[in-house]
């Protein structure tokens, strides 16, 4: 039975209003005060640095000499000392709130400029991007060259767990005998970009938030490595987890190509090497269709201006990841051109999730009409790979109110809740 869940309705803005960087970035966590101005206006101001600096302690003096701002500012310091939970103390962490106090106080104060209500912006998403770089709540370290649990020198890639359940002082991910689930995460790049440090982003909200170890392994890239050699790696990585987990306690995961990957390593595992599929597969706008007709999909010239995604190098990176006798249309090249059936047989239990405003939307519909997954989530206009972004512009605790989440940090939620349910 295939479970249809879409996202908050878009609301488009007015004709005669526009977006600002206090529109965009303070619509989760962030705060700020009801005028600000556009982000052209913010950016313009950086041809006059000397004039920018006067205003920024013109206006830091006005706010500070509000005797609400300053009352306000104390109770949120002792508030945070009441309730500060970092065993160790940095500098980070004072840079952080430094930078919450004086956004607060400016808030409060009713401060108009440009300058500080960048700093109200960059307070919202300065704490969890820190957070996600310095490993608060998840610890890591490298794979070994086997990827076995059990090895943790040197290798291709990382482990994240939750942080104070390792093994030799929390330095090793956990045993399968204490964490018998495992997310076996590829990251995706178009097959030549990104590594498990991008992707962190996703990876450690994850782990974090399923309380489940991630192992996020490299594969070999293009130029100097093409088909099949990423397939060939990754299906041997998941033979190997298949030993030490059992298929059904893996989440095999994955984004854009690396969701294309995930697609025919199950493809590959269980028509060529006769093993059985993960237990679950979360595909987060997979890259399912590399031939060159897929560029003239309507999505993909209707869908450009709400995209990021260069379309003229689509091609060239599909290139790059095909040697010259590879037909793209292999279906453990584009999984689109599979059987939908030995689809479904290798991926019983999907995840499917994809924005309507991105240029790979229409493979993504045919892709569900084939898997007919356990859950579908279409995010309302949203870009590719929507929920990579929902920490780093939301915050990590975007999902306290889930009645009103942004649309990416809806999907992070939605496959938050999928890894989780048994």
């Amino acid at each position: 039975m295939m479970k249809a869940y879409v996202g908050l309705p878009y609301t488009p803005l007015a004709d005669n209003s526009s977006i600002t960087s206090n529109n965009f970035l303070s619509s989760g966590n962030g705060s700020g005060t009801g005028d600000s101005i556009t982000s052209d206006d913010f950016f313009s101001s950086g041809n006059a640095p000397k004039r920018c600096c006067c205003e920024w302690i013109v206006s830091l003096c006005r706010c500070l000499l509000a005797p609400l701002a300053w009352i306000k500012c104390i109770f949120v310091a002792l508030f945070q000392c009441v309730t500060w939970s970092c065993p160790s103390p940095n500098e980070w962490d004072f840079v952080i709130y430094l930078l919450r106090f004086v956004a607060y106080a400016a808030s409060t104060a009713g401060v108009r400029d440009g300058t500080l209500q960048a700093v109200v912006d960059l307070s919202t998403i300065a704490g969890p991007i820190l957070s996600i770089w310095l490993g608060k709540g998840v610890s890591r370290c490298a794979v070994s060259s086997t990827l076995n649990p059990t090895e943790t020198l040197g290798g291709r890639g990382e482990w994240l767990w939750p942080k104070g359940e390792g093994r030799n002082n929390d330095t090793a991910p956990p045993l399968p005998e204490t964490h018998p689930k495992v997310i076996l995460y590829f990251h995706g790049g178009a097959f030549v970009l990104c590594n498990s440090v991008t992707h962190r982003v996703i990876t450690y909200e994850l782990c974090r938030r399923t309380n489940v170890p991630v192992c996020v392994p490299l594969y070999s890239r293009p130029p100097h490595a093409k088909f099949p050699l990423a397939l060939n790696q990754m299906t041997d990585i998941y033979e190997n987890f298949v030993s030490h987990y059992g298929a059904s306690n893996i989440i095999l995961a994955g984004d854009s190509a690396g969701g294309n990957l995930c697609l025919t390593t199950c493809l590959n595992s269980f028509q060529n090497r006769g093993l059985p599929p993960p237990g679950k597969v979360v595909l987060l706008s997979p890259w399912c269709d590399l031939t060159v007709e897929s560029e003239s999909q309507p999505s993909m010239k209707d869908n450009a201006p709400t995209d990021y995604l260069p379309v003229p190098l689509i091609s060239r990176f599909s290139a790059d990841y095909l040697p010259d006798d590879t037909m793209p249309d292999n279906p453990l090249v584009s999984p689109l051109f599979a059987d939908a059936s030995d689809l479904r047989s290798a991926c019983p239990n999907v995840f499917l999730c994809y924005g309507t405003g991105e240029e790979l939307l229409d493979q993504n519909r045919i892709l569900a009409q084939m898997l007919q997954p356990t859950e579908l989530v279409e995010l309302e206009r949203m870009p590719h790979v929507s929920p990579l972004f929902s920490t780093p512009i939301y915050g990590a605790n975007a999902a306290v109110d889930e009645n009103n989440l942004p649309q990416p940090a809806y999907g992070l939620s939605r496959i938050v809740d999928f890894i989780n349910t048994n």
